[in-house]
């Protein structure tokens, strides 16, 4: 009997880890980005983002959930724009910079992306950027990165 019990826990702990992000996946990032923004988890938000933003998420960690930097990450109207549909995350697509997500849509039919860039010396993806666009210039950026000279 201890022995399935054991075995039992050792299968729910393996269900319940958590997938590690690739950081040399854009799609990754954007996804584990976005699961950690709507669990409200500033720490798994950290190794996300690029340098501007992660003092933003390390002000907000440091001054805490009533604080102003707190509440500009997590300002109702994006609270309920990444909540939607379970948190989809749709791309990449991508622009001169890098690759682009759409990770909510309004009621008019914008959608709301987070843009990740890809640093050259290690080559890993970090969120710099968040935006608001049409669906259709979305849409009419190209599913394939340019081609690197």
């Amino acid at each position: 009997m201890r022995r399935l019990l054991a075995l039992g826990a050792l299968v729910l702990a393996a269900c319940s880890a958590e997938t590690p992000v690739d950081m040399k996946d854009p799609g990754s990032v954007a996804r584990k980005f976005v699961e950690a923004y709507n669990a409200r988890n500033l720490q798994r938000m950290l190794p996300l983002v690029d340098q501007v933003n992660i003092d933003a998420v390390k002000n907000a960690l440091a001054d805490g959930v009533n604080s102003e930097a707190y509440q500009s990450i997590f300002m109702p109207e994006m609270v309920e724009l990444l909540a939607k549909d379970g948190g989809k995350v749709t791309g990449p697509r991508y622009d001169r910079h890098g690759a682009v997500f759409q990770v909510g849509e309004t009621v008019s039919g914008d959608v709301y992306t987070i843009e990740l860039s890809q640093r050259e010396a290690d080559e890993i993806w970090l969120i710099d950027e968040f935006s608001m666009m049409s669906e259709r210039d979305f849409l009419e950026l190209p599913d394939q990165p340019r081609p690197k000279r």
